[in-house]
């Protein structure tokens, strides 16, 4: 017997159906919450780098800005959620994040500026992330479809650093870019590790 389609809005946790829906059903309909989401942004780019400390974040932070001070509805998801810095470079270490029925509500730096963190869901900020893959995947896929975007002309994303899982799933949930960036220093470790970057 064939079930019926999930047609809700709501993600699965808000939702008064979810005890009746399978695993593998509840995953179909966070993924298509994600593309939901993703089909209201025009531009998404990707900022990463192949090892930490290199300015990835600061350079994602600076795109953002500079993208909403021409105008442009902004979003900027900081997807290290190991070391989500952010909040703490855009003056907006102090605040909470809001959820909503519809979703979370990202926060605003400008009207046309929003800003997604881990940090916004943490204690404190010296409270670490101690979390498996799996429970990584969802966060992000949280993050993608869970949350009140509206529509971006750009979203900016600033990966974690390195070629690993969490990049891969992110990529992964997000599908086609229009952009990315790789940052760098001179030195020939980074280098190095950049060049990696570059053929993920």
């Amino acid at each position: 017997m064939e079930k019926k389609k999930c047609d809700s809005s709501q993600d699965c946790p808000s939702c008064g159906e979810s005890a009746t829906c399978s695993e593998d059903e509840k995953k179909v309909h966070q993924e298509k919450m994600v593309q939901e989401t993703l089909s209201k942004i025009q531009y998404k780019i990707m900022v990463m780098s192949g090892k930490g400390g290199v300015g990835k974040s600061t350079v994602a932070a600076n795109l953002a800005v500079s993208l909403a001070r021409m105008g442009r509805e902004v979003g900027i998801l900081d997807a290290d959620v190991h070391g989500p810095n952010i909040p703490k470079m855009l003056g907006l270490d102090q605040e909470k994040m809001m959820g909503t029925p519809e979703g979370m509500i990202p926060i605003s730096l400008y009207p046309n500026l929003k800003v997604l963190s881990m940090a916004f869901l943490l204690p404190n900020a010296d409270s670490p992330v101690v979390w498996r893959g799996p429970l990584k995947h969802n966060v992000f896929q949280q993050f993608l479809g869970e949350v009140e975007w509206g529509n971006l002309d750009y979203l900016v994303v600033d990966l974690p650093p390195g070629t690993g899982d969490e990049p891969l799933s992110i990529a992964h949930l997000i599908g086609e870019v229009d952009g990315a960036v790789v940052v760098t220093t001179p030195q020939e470790v980074a280098l190095l590790d950049s060049r990696k970057a570059i053929s993920f």
